[in-house]
């Protein structure tokens, strides 16, 4: 058997790369999330550049619409003026730096969640790739056996052999037909979940099957090492945080502004009797006791902990980039020095033992059991290649890049 069977086999199906998935996912409504997030932060930059409205007030007092000598123009008081709040301390500022720096803190979050949203479709590719090699190979495997079944009922029929032999084949033969229908749907349980993840409707079993998976499971594509300097720079959970923590101190200059009170000014006219004046007035809020001090403390430590989860974001990143460099060495020297000899000596083992066995050589059961180890490897190749793919997209994925 060989790993060429992990590749698809349906030339009528539609093909779909990693690459293609990816980019599909990432066109999904669940990234789409992430840009409705980010136009929501402009519109509120918007408004926070947006001053204060000016306010009419139309007012009459000394109303006496019961008296008979009532003359409203000379007997009351009449006032039309408009009244503007003027922002102090910076507030206009504080406010617009506060919304931009959550706007930015909303792009990095988006940036990392399409990182995110790659990396779950390349984790489910590659898992659906493997399920369906294993399905293949026991395929092959049970078409083999069924040749042995064959064969082995024609010497029954020539007296040649017990017909206890061809029972143990044929009970080999029913288990690996459970096998591969079990392999089938784990196969396209697979296939569900990357649909799952790339954000496409799920139909019948006959349509998810349909698609043609054309990345091959021991592609290697080198892996430059970076400085962690170079991470921390680029990643985007980090790029997000450091945004965060300059959301925060946006928010607490926008706090300490607000501690400052605005003025309120009036203006316009008054007719007092049968006289027209002028009108003015000033209000200002005396901070005695608000002086806006708890959203301060709130903001103070807010920025605190955004500044703590920084470091301790950095702390992780360093860590992970450690675990994540020597798994894929280790499993990259796994695929290139221990697997392939592992591989030759099973097909030998099997091929040995076949000819032995059709030459009575060896006994129905040694066969079976080098038959039997021959698939072992070749799934535990499978499983290998899947996991130096998982290592290999968590190095990516921890060096901040792209799948």
């Amino acid at each position: 058997m060989s790993l060429a069977l992990v590749m698809p086999f349906a030339c009528a199906q539609q093909a779909l790369t990693l690459h293609d998935a990816i980019a599909e996912a990432q066109r999904s409504p669940q990234a789409r999330q992430g840009q409705d997030l980010v136009d929501a932060a402009h519109g509120l930059v918007t408004q926070a550049g947006l001053r204060p409205n000016p306010r009419l007030y139309l007012q009459s007092e000394d109303l006496r619409p019961w008296a008979s000598d009532f003359d409203f123009p000379n007997a009351t008081e009449d006032y039309a003026y408009l009244a503007q709040i003027f922002e102090l301390g910076g507030k206009r500022g504080s406010r617009l730096g506060l919304a931009r720096a959550n706007v930015r803190q909303v792009e990095a979050e988006r940036t990392l969640a399409m990182r995110a949203i790659a990396g779950r479709v390349a984790a489910a590719y590659w898992a659906a790739v493997a399920s369906e090699g294993i399905a293949a190979l026991l395929e092959d495997d049970l078409q083999a056996v069924n040749g042995i079944v064959l064969y082995n009922q024609r010497r029954v029929d020539a007296g040649a052999m017990r017909g206890v032999d061809l029972l143990r084949v044929q009970i080999e033969r029913d288990r690996l037909l459970l096998a591969l229908e079990i392999a089938r749907r784990d196969s396209t349980s697979a296939r569900i979940e990357l649909f799952k993840q790339i954000g496409r409707a799920v139909g019948p079993p006959s349509s998810v099957n349909a698609i043609k998976l054309t990345d091959y499971l021991g592609a290697s594509t080198p892996i430059q090492t970076e400085a962690i300097e170079t991470i921390l720079a680029t990643r985007a959970d980090v790029i997000a945080a450091r945004a965060a923590v300059t959301a925060a101190q946006a928010d607490l200059k926008f706090q300490h502004s607000m501690a400052v009170p605005d003025v309120d000014i009036f203006g316009g006219y008054k007719r007092n009797a049968a006289n027209n004046t002028l009108y003015t007035n000033l209000q200002i809020p005396l901070p005695f006791r608000n002086r806006n001090q708890g959203e301060i403390e709130r903001s103070q430590a807010g920025l605190r902990l955004n500044q703590d989860r920084l470091l301790q974001l950095e702390l992780s990143v360093r860590a992970d980039v450690q675990s994540a460099e020597d798994a894929y060495t280790r499993q990259q020297r796994v695929v290139r020095e221990i697997l392939p000899d592992m591989r030759a000596r099973a097909r030998q083992n099997l091929a040995i033992m076949d000819d032995a066995y059709r030459s009575g050589g060896v006994d129905l059961l040694r066969y079976l059991d080098a038959q039997r180890t021959e698939f072992d490897v070749e799934v535990s190749a499978l499983r290998t290649l899947a996991d130096f793919q998982q290592a290999s997209l968590r190095l990516q994925l921890v060096y901040g890049a792209q799948p």
